[in-house]
């Protein structure tokens, strides 16, 4: 019995630190947050999804796809503020207030929900409708997080409309600052496999295309040893023919020159004879001139 309460009262405690751990919003942070969904949904996705799908209405939410390729990203930034401060402005008019004054922006975060919205497009389809009634948000430190639902005109194979969703990420302080902004596409299992399946086909398809590439570049490398040979080969028949030639030059030489140094001999015994010499020590045969 004593255990059964010891493991109880362990159990208590778990529980009670587990509930310790999520701490609860602050009235401020949670009013923020609730503001920010409210942004989102009312017009940060309205405008960025007539900003790349050409809306209809107003110019300024037509004109963003546009902005993209003829602004830099400060310029992008300036205008997409003018734009939503303007929807702003017309909400206050009507005598609607979301309990801020302006909408900060950061340029990137237009830039890339842009390129997000329309890499997508092709899944998704027209957005047919805004599900605003299922906005949600989490804070996490520094950073407020909204997600809002949305449907396209694309179905799938049942039949069924394809759905997303758009992530909305803003500054936990006093400005709510918009730092990005991304259209997530909702996939099921069998969608995630078929990518997945598809990614490893492509990786694999790529290594082996590389090392295809690699063994024919050592294939033809192996090569290069025979064509050195090739050349060496005939560098040193063409260096053994030119001392052939050269002796071959040599010996016709001594063969030309060879009766003239018998009868030099002759003539140096003979003068030597007839001056009583026991030898040609004495004198010196230089030249053999013949007489007519």
């Amino acid at each position: 019995m004593k255990k059964l309460l010891a493991m109880l009262c362990m159990l208590t405690c778990v529980f009670g630190l587990t509930a310790c751990g999520e701490t609860a919003l602050d009235a401020v942070t949670t009013e923020k947050a609730a503001t920010a969904s409210l942004i989102s949904a009312d017009f940060v996705v309205p405008y960025m999804l007539y900003a790349y799908y050409g809306g209809e209405g107003s110019e300024a939410a037509a004109t963003a796809a546009f902005h993209q390729q003829n602004y830099n990203v400060h310029e992008l930034e300036a205008v997409t503020e003018d734009n939503l401060n303007s929807g702003l402005q017309t909400a206050k008019a009507y005598g609607y207030s979301y309990g801020i004054d302006f909408i900060d922006v950061e340029g990137n975060a237009i830039l890339n929900g842009i390129v997000s919205f329309s890499g997508a497009y092709s899944d998704l389809g027209d957005v047919t409708l805004i599900d605003v009634q299922n906005v949600s948000y989490k804070v996490s430190g520094d950073e407020i997080i909204v997600t809002v639902p949305v449907t396209g005109s694309v179905t799938d194979k049942k039949g069924n409309p394809k759905t997303a969703e758009i992530e909305v990420i803003f500054t936990n302080d006093i400005f709510l600052t918009l730092e990005s902004c991304t259209l997530n596409i909702d996939q099921t299992i069998g969608e995630l496999m078929g990518k997945a399946a598809m990614d490893t086909v492509m990786g694999m398809g790529t290594v082996f295309a590389i090392l295809i590439l690699i063994s024919l570049i050592i294939w033809a490398l192996g090569g290069i040893p025979k064509l050195q040979e090739k050349f060496s080969g005939k560098k040193k028949e063409a260096a053994q023919a030119a001392p052939a030639a050269e002796s071959t030059a040599v010996q016709t030489v001594v063969e030309e020159s060879g009766d003239d140094l018998e009868l030099i001999a002759v003539i140096a015994a003979a003068i030597a004879a007839s001056e009583g010499a026991a030898g040609t020590d004495g004198f010196v045969v230089r030249s053999i001139r013949k007489r007519r």
